[in-house]
């Protein structure tokens, strides 16, 4: 366990070694923490490439007579470069061939021109967290300190956990950095061991309950791939969007396969805004209706890896017991031992898995057919940095020593207020029924909150039937 000292050392190492990542042409990309970078895609079509929201609303107000004495997070790395395999070489080496053959439109040389001349600042970080990554973490924590003051007066514990990653380590780092810029005297916990990776990316070989069918349902070699490149095939018009920036398809065909490069160019143009390099326009090439049918390829992927879709065993969302259960572990062990904030530090897929898991509005429906995952699951909900926040509240007069049976919980996704199937407790104090489309649209005012009683009822059975599956 790493302590306060070793946080500071972890923290100021994230900050020099972002503070000297490369900028691209715009020196002051990143000047007074801003971000001036215009991607022209709207959100849902970014999917889980989407930027975290540069504003979010006030969080509502505690309950009357209550006061925050805890909080459970689980945040996703902030913005990073392309983690696949040479993403963004690949896409290069087509637009190179074509440009050196003469086969580019002006539209494509324009294109070629500006990302190539990105690409010596985005080669050879894959997977890395940028600076605006880095940003993204350190804005999150000052607006959770604002939030919730009491939480992080003198004396207070933070325990935080990473998956041992770079980038989610760097995340833990800046985000545990700017609680002590701000309050120095924090007793910060931090680790990012291989013992806690079951715990926080339930997906990962350290997860003692993943076997290797489960690696390979979300690799490139899954079974169920075939089906879904046929499905590519089939959605996308490459010919109309190749034609934009090539004058020859038969060349095109001649270097590449063109639906494997369409989908490889869409996901460099998503990243890009995480990047520390100018507008290289590339959203130019794709039109919107395009970009429209490339935004279900990721929603399918999803859908079929992390939710209990009737095609697949279930297994990549039952694996979610073990976040779950985690957290649910820890209130009663943290309230006793002085931890107010518990922090974890992973990935997006494991949030979509978990959402499934805990049958949360928008990932619990299961359409037999993955094509029709877009009408349902909307992974841009999952952004870069996307974080929920279970924030407990105790009656004022037993704050000192919270009583766990008169708990109220409130979950929040990317600081906004979101609803659980659990009967609603408003400030009032009267218990409502739980409904969706009431409570999934409150944004302000007085909660959901939830009593963490009925949530320990409701999720164990929950957490008990996925154990019994993942033991078959």
């Amino acid at each position: 366990m790493i302590r306060r000292k070793t946080v500071l050392l972890l923290s100021a190492f994230a900050a020099f070694v972002l503070s000297c990542c490369p900028r691209g042409g715009n020196s002051g990309f990143y000047e007074a923490d801003a971000l001036y970078f215009n991607a022209s895609a709207r959100d849902w079509v970014m999917g889980t490439g989407r930027l975290y929201p540069e504003t979010v609303p006030s969080p509502p107000a505690a309950p009357k007579g209550y006061v925050p004495v805890y909080l459970s997070h689980y945040g996703r790395h902030g913005s990073r470069y392309m983690d696949g395999k040479n993403g963004y070489g690949l896409v290069s080496e087509v637009l190179r061939r074509a440009a050196a053959d003469g086969r580019l439109t002006p539209l494509g040389k324009d294109i070629w021109a500006k990302y190539s001349a990105a690409l010596p600042y985005l080669s050879g970080r894959t997977g890395e967290l940028t600076p605006l990554g880095a940003l993204q973490q350190r804005q999150i924590a000052r607006r959770m300190v604002d939030n919730y003051p009491r939480l992080f007066r003198k004396g207070a514990r933070v325990v935080a956990n990473s998956t041992n990653l770079e980038r989610t380590m760097l995340s833990m780092c800046n985000f545990n950095q700017a609680l002590l810029q701000s309050h120095p005297w924090l007793d910060i916990h931090a680790d990012a061991g291989r013992l806690m990776m079951g715990h926080i990316n339930q997906h990962s070989p350290e997860n003692p309950k993943v076997t290797p069918e489960d690696v390979q349902w979300k690799s490139a070699d899954a079974p169920w791939r075939p089906e879904f490149d046929r499905y590519c095939g089939r959605l996308l018009h490459w010919e109309a969007f190749c034609s934009m920036m090539f004058d020859d398809m038969e060349y095109v065909r001649s270097i590449c396969d063109p639906v494997r490069f369409e989908r490889d160019y869409f996901a460099v143009a998503k990243n890009l805004p995480s990047c520390p390099v100018e507008d290289c326009g590339l959203f130019r090439a794709v039109p919107d209706e395009e970009q429209e049918l490339l935004g279900r390829l990721e929603n399918y992927t999803f859908y079929v890896e992390k939710s209990l879709w009737p095609g697949g065993n279930g297994r990549g969302c039952y694996l979610s017991e073990a976040v779950l259960g985690d957290i649910m572990a820890h209130v009663a062990e943290d309230l006793r031992d002085g931890v107010s904030v518990r922090l974890r530090f992973g990935h997006d897929g494991c949030i979509m898995a978990l959402f499934a898991l805990m049958g949360m509005d928008g990932w619990s429906d299961v359409p037999e057919d993955p094509e029709r995952a877009w009408e349902y699951w909307d992974v841009s909900r999952i952004p870069m940095a996307c974080n929920f926040q279970l924030v407990f509240f105790a009656p004022r007069r037993s704050a000192a020593k919270p009583v766990e049976e008169e708990l109220l919980v409130m979950m929040m996704l990317n600081e906004e207020p979101v609803a659980l199937p659990l009967k609603e407790v408003p400030a009032s104090g009267r218990n409502e029924a739980f409904t969706p489309e009431a409570t999934s649209m409150r944004r302000n005012g007085s909660g959901p909150y939830y009593r963490w009683s009925d949530f320990v009822e409701h999720y164990t059975p929950i957490l008990d039937n996925a154990r019994m599956h993942l033991a078959q």
